[in-house]
């Protein structure tokens, strides 16, 4: 039986993946202002549309597809009512897993995820690590940190040490998930090394304003990179995408402004939901099917010509609602094997 956890880098070709999932509207109808719900309940609906359309994608290239499990409804209702908090949806497992070789390590653990890696545990004994499980001291393991911080290149990965991954856990990763065949490296990029650059193949690199302190001459030597200088959002906006902006520039709504409200209840209850779009960089955060074929938000000329000549088939799967999220298509999915074995490309 061959393993159903294996995945070495972005690019070798894609065989199975997570894409994430959205609440479902009905999930809010606990809320009495009627302008507020329905807001929330189109974004919810149009982003899960556009999930279920990622997912087609994604298949009609032959990948196999999971998803992740959704609370109940009215425990989950009931909670908010108390507690007036509300929990992150499943959207962006790339955040809080991820596939090294043939483990598969749990950096944030997300019930939603369970059943998932439950299955993979049990078809893979030992494939899934979960340290907020197995009896680790979880407030010196892997607090706070996220998985979209880790960039794989084969035998070399790629460490983004910032507040949201330190270098003890760093060296926990090293020592309790790599072998000895890996080659650690820091790159500092502050945080989401996945929405600073994205390899799409060996020898080639999409790249962003925040990559100053990488050194793409001495990691990368005779690598091309692509380097794009503004966040997407300036491109939208220029366009009148756009009208208004929202809370500083950490989300945005496509073409109208939000009620007052409607910002209240973002901002009050929904806050862990959002990012800061306005320095977000969305043309990185793609997904590479296999070194012919990658998967972007939306369209940059620059970024499809660089794709053309280097012989990359760009292919738009809209996320109407990244700027809201703050998730990209890297985001909202998480590959679990890839074709290929483990090389070294640097």
């Amino acid at each position: 039986m061959s393993n159903i956890i294996k995945s070495y880098t972005s690019w070798q070709p894609l065989e199975e993946v997570i894409v994430g999932s959205v609440y479902s509207p009905d999930y809010f109808d606990f809320i009495e202002h009627a302008e507020v719900r329905n807001q929330i309940q189109q974004i919810l609906a149009e982003s899960q549309e556009d999930l279920d359309n990622l997912q087609k994608l994604i298949e009609s290239h032959g990948v196999v597809v999971r998803r992740p499990d959704l609370p109940d409804k009215q425990p989950w209702q009931e909670a908010q009512i108390n507690n007036k908090i509300v929990p992150l949806p499943p959207l962006t497992p790339r955040d809080w897993q991820i596939t090294l070789g043939e483990k598969l390590l749990r950096v944030l653990h997300m019930p939603e995820l369970d059943n998932i890696c439950n299955a993979i545990e049990s078809r893979q004994l030992g494939s899934v690590i979960d340290p907020h499980k197995i009896g680790y001291d979880i407030n010196h393991v892997m607090v706070d940190a996220v998985a979209s911080c880790i960039v794989r290149v084969g035998t070399d990965v790629f460490f983004d040490n910032s507040e949201w991954l330190t270098t003890d856990q760093m060296h926990w990763i090293r020592d309790n998930v790599l072998d000895p065949r890996y080659r650690v490296h820091r790159a500092i990029t502050n945080g989401h090394g996945d929405a600073v650059f994205a390899i799409l193949k060996p020898g080639v690199i999409l790249s962003t304003m925040h990559d100053v302190d990488i050194n793409y001459q001495q990691d990368f030597p005779g690598w091309q990179v692509l380097k794009i200088n503004d966040a997407t959002i300036d491109a939208a906006m220029s366009v009148g995408q756009f009208r208004y902006e929202s809370l500083d520039g950490r989300w945005y709504l496509p073409g109208k402004r939000p009620t007052e409200q409607f910002a209240a209840f973002v901002d009050t209850y929904l806050n862990t939901w959002t990012g800061f779009v306005k320095e977000t960089v969305f043309d990185v955060n793609c997904l590479v099917l296999d070194e012919q074929h990658v998967i972007f938000s939306g369209y940059n000329k620059s970024v499809f010509d660089f794709c053309e000549k280097h012989g990359i088939t760009p292919i738009i799967s809209e996320l109407r609602h990244k700027y809201f999220w703050d998730g990209g298509i890297s985001c909202v999915t998480q590959d679990l094997r890839r074709r290929g074995d483990l090389e070294t490309y640097l």
